[in-house]
């Protein structure tokens, strides 16, 4: 999930350097965003252990410490719970769209929060078609992760959830295809987790609205 979080943040400070640019020739279309308003709210630091956490199960999976792989399903769906005290905080159930707030129904389907579910949902669905499709194992085509050291050949069993991928392997598209050296996700990874960037993007913009 680091990923998620840099990205974020590079896109803002390139977002502020533009502004920040046309400002200057006295045009004035946006505001910038202060990224750290949001870290005055204790609501974001949940999400951020858990992100450190991500890091600390990096760092043991590359000293071959895998004893709480089983449990990383679970590890996950906390991950995104953790979210929800920000999404209550900056009320990103309400509507993104002026227009449509507190409109009931319409301000939930067109709100933040929405989004990031609809993200979530398709990652989920891309992930089931992959993992029901190859027998209940999701196959990993790795080449960057070898060359790391994050993932040992020898470590794939039979009964293992992730598997190698090879020709065999159905819906390839859909399986883990993006190595990144540290991990390997998938079409539905990346889905995924657009759920924390949605989430992380709206309340960075809600503190800044709320300082007003």
């Amino acid at each position: 999930m680091i990923e998620t979080w840099l990205i974020l943040f590079l896109i803002i400070f390139i977002r502020n350097k533009f502004i920040q640019k046309l400002e200057k020739e006295n045009v004035y279309l946006w505001k910038q965003y202060n990224m750290k308003l949001v870290f005055k709210e204790i609501y974001i630091y949940l999400p951020l252990l858990f992100l450190i956490l991500y890091l600390i199960l990096e760092v043991l999976i590359f000293n071959n410490i895998t004893w709480f792989l089983p449990y990383g399903a679970i590890i996950k769906q906390v991950t995104l719970l953790s979210y929800l005290g920000l999404i209550v905080r900056y009320e990103l159930y309400n509507s993104m769209y002026e227009k449509y707030r507190d409109k009931g129904f319409i301000a939930f389907i067109t709100s933040p929060f929405s989004l990031a579910i609809f993200c979530l949902c398709v990652g989920y669905f891309f992930n089931y078609i992959a993992i029901v499709s190859n027998n209940y194992h999701m196959p990993l085509f790795n080449d960057l992760s070898y060359w790391s050291g994050y993932t040992d050949i020898h470590s794939f069993t039979v009964d293992s959830f992730y598997i190698l991928g090879d020709y065999k392997s159905k819906y390839i598209i859909f399986c883990d295809i993006i190595d990144l050296g540290y991990t390997t996700l998938s079409i539905g990874d990346v889905f995924i987790r657009f759920y924390p960037f949605v989430i992380l993007f709206f309340s960075i913009k809600k503190s800044n609205e709320m300082k007003k």
